[in-house]
């Protein structure tokens, strides 16, 4: 059964990249939802913590892949905010 939580993990994980290209690769965001990403940010951190307290890798990697995710893209937002 782990597997499921590993091709979760994998799935979950690779959609992030498309926006973190688009956004670098055209210098822009202006329409994401800045409160959506630090919403997800605070999840990913606090889901850091589940996955070490149940032991599960799978957890642990998702959130935390999800998480630099989430810096990645906010270090994009803050450094293109002003572009439109």
């Amino acid at each position: 059964m782990e597997i499921f939580g590993w091709l979760a993990t994998i799935a979950f994980g690779i959609c992030y990249w498309p926006q973190i290209y688009h956004s670098y690769k055209t210098k822009s965001v202006g329409d994401i939802s800045i409160a959506s990403w630090l919403l997800q940010l605070g999840g990913y951190f606090l889901g850091i913590f589940y996955g070490v307290w149940l032991k599960q890798n799978a957890l642990i990697f998702g959130y935390l892949h999800g998480f630099l995710c989430s810096v990645i893209f906010l270090s994009l937002y803050w450094k293109y905010r002003g572009n439109r």
